[in-house]
């Protein structure tokens, strides 16, 4: 038997265009998705939700060809990480994170996950993959 799942997001400037928050009510999975141009509200009005560990995917396109481009990443401190992002790498538009509501991931997990999402990602072909290195897969 599949059973439902809600889903609350909510959409910080009242548009889907801007700054997103979404929970899997009763999950400690939440995530957030932000223009590039709007990065620095994250800090501000989410700063809970960013300055923890967790996986990120930082989107754009790929100036040649037009091409949908992903960097898939993981950070200790995600908010730390996508400042250093936003001064040293120019092809994104948008970023993706994923964190615990609850602090419940550690290193070992955000690895996993790292690994884990880059593996499919390579597999399905559906974005360029940007990442320079494939992560190694860590254990649980």
């Amino acid at each position: 038997m599949i059973l439902g799942k809600s889903i609350r997001i909510y959409l910080k400037e009242g548009s889907v265009t801007g700054i997103k928050f979404a929970e899997v009510v009763n999950q400690t999975i939440q995530s957030l998705s932000c223009p590039r141009t709007k990065i620095s509200e994250l800090n501000k009005h989410f700063p809970k939700e960013i300055n923890t560990q967790g996986v990120y995917f930082l989107i754009g396109f790929e100036e040649a060809t037009g091409k949908q481009i992903v960097y898939i990443g993981e950070a200790e401190n995600v908010w730390d990480r996508l400042k250093n992002h936003d001064s040293k790498k120019d092809f994104w538009n948008e970023v993706i994170v994923f964190t615990s509501k609850d602090d419940n991931l550690t290193k070992s997990h955000i690895k996993y996950l790292e690994s884990r999402i880059v593996e499919i990602a390579n597999e399905t072909k559906r974005y360029g993959l940007k990442n320079g290195n494939n992560p190694t897969l860590s254990s649980l």
